[in-house]
């Protein structure tokens, strides 16, 4: 993995997920990691009266970037203490908001993947309100660190997948270009009533062999009607989960899921990180 950008904001959620990717550097080949802070400022704030005497609102401006920059700066000096040798961390601020900002990095730096922080409560951290927002607008993987989550070899990971988009399995060998993990589990789990798939159960059988290649995987089912609560209740039982992987398309679970449904799976899933895949083929 060569470039990861992390959106930073100051706050503990955003900490965590530092320190996450620094205790993950020493297994994962990682090049450069790009901290970026945003410093939006909206245009009537030059109109409207400072209420600070004997200052302009273009110098107080002024004073709040540098104020920004030294702490970005600062925060990358701490992550790089703390990363394995060899790893490069940059920083950049962008006057733009968010989206925005974070678009154009993407588009002009192509970072393999994104790293975000995200905290239960949806106040804690500024980055962590627009989490489903910035997974949107990425158009390359975006992994998403809990606030409570620590780092751990990835070795079991959870797939949901609709057995109506078993070909979206492919994508998983993203992983291999990713190299977030080595040689990894996978736990494919279908959520829905069992008998609308029992019929077809040998076909999906040897679709998922076909599909999935070279990785070690076992197949399980919940009948939990509630997607996300079946998914995470699922995880939460199986303590060896690591990680949980959202494949894209129209007939993947978290696209089925409404905007409120899923911040409210990821509020609630406050342990285990998310890996959003991105399908860039088409």
């Amino acid at each position: 993995m060569k470039t990861i950008l992390i959106p930073v904001d100051f706050s503990f959620t955003s900490s965590n997920a530092l320190q996450y990717i620094a205790d993950a550097s020493e297994d994962l080949d990682i090049e450069r990691i790009i901290l970026l802070k945003t410093h939006y400022i909206s245009v009537y704030s030059h109109i409207i009266p400072s209420a600070e005497y004997g200052q302009s609102n273009a110098e107080l401006i002024m004073e709040e970037r540098k104020e920004i920059e030294d702490h970005l700066r600062s925060t990358g000096r701490e992550l790089l203490k703390k990363c394995k040798p060899g790893v490069q961390v940059e920083v950049a601020v962008s006057d733009l908001p968010i989206l925005r900002a974070i678009h154009d990095m993407i588009k002009d730096y192509q970072p393999q993947l994104l790293l975000l922080g995200s905290d239960a409560d949806g106040y804690e951290s500024h980055i962590g309100e627009y989490v489903i927002e910035i997974t949107q607008i990425s158009t390359t993987p975006v992994l998403i660190i809990p606030t409570t989550s620590r780092y751990q070899k990835l070795d079991s990971i959870l797939v949901p997948c609709d057995f109506d988009a078993i070909a979206q399995l492919s994508l998983l060998q993203k992983l291999h270009k990713i190299k977030l993990m080595l040689n990894p589990e996978l736990t494919i789990l279908n959520v829905g009533p069992f008998d609308q798939h029992s019929a077809k159960e040998g076909f999906h059988k040897a679709l998922l062999k076909e599909q999935l290649g070279d990785f070690k995987y076992k197949l399980y089912y919940s009948e939990e009607k509630n997607i996300a609560k079946g998914i995470l209740n699922f995880a939460r039982q199986n303590e060896e989960i690591q990680l949980i992987i959202a494949l894209p398309g129209r007939h993947s679970f978290f696209y089925k899921l409404t905007h409120r449904s899923i911040t409210e799976a990821i509020a609630l899933n406050t342990q285990i990180p998310v890996l959003i895949l991105k399908d860039n083929r088409t």
